[in-house]
């Protein structure tokens, strides 16, 4: 027996050998002798549906995660003590 199988994966430009599988999703089978001919493009839509909103959930939860992760790092790099700009000091003027 064959099935279709989708995999979400995560691949990091830098090391693109090293890979992280996220999600993998197997199409439901489909058996045609249970489908009724009024009825079979409804049932075939329906699957269609909640298969492919499951598979787009988690590869925008994915890139969401990605995104957060990025723009973390960006804020802890913009308030670490090292990166804080210095002051000038200030100029007193004498009366």
């Amino acid at each position: 027996m064959r099935r279709i199988q989708v995999l979400i994966r995560e691949v990091d430009d830098e090391q693109p050998e090293a890979t992280r599988d996220l999600a993998t999703f197997d199409l439901p089978a489909t058996d045609v002798a249970s489908l009724q001919p009024e009825t079979a493009l409804d049932q075939l839509e329906a699957t269609t549906h909640a298969v492919g909103t499951a598979i787009l959930r988690r590869t925008l939860e994915a890139q969401w995660d990605v995104v957060d992760a990025t723009l973390a790092e960006q804020y802890r790099q913009g308030v670490s003590p090292s990166a804080a700009p210095r002051r000038r000091a200030r100029r007193r003027t004498g009366g």
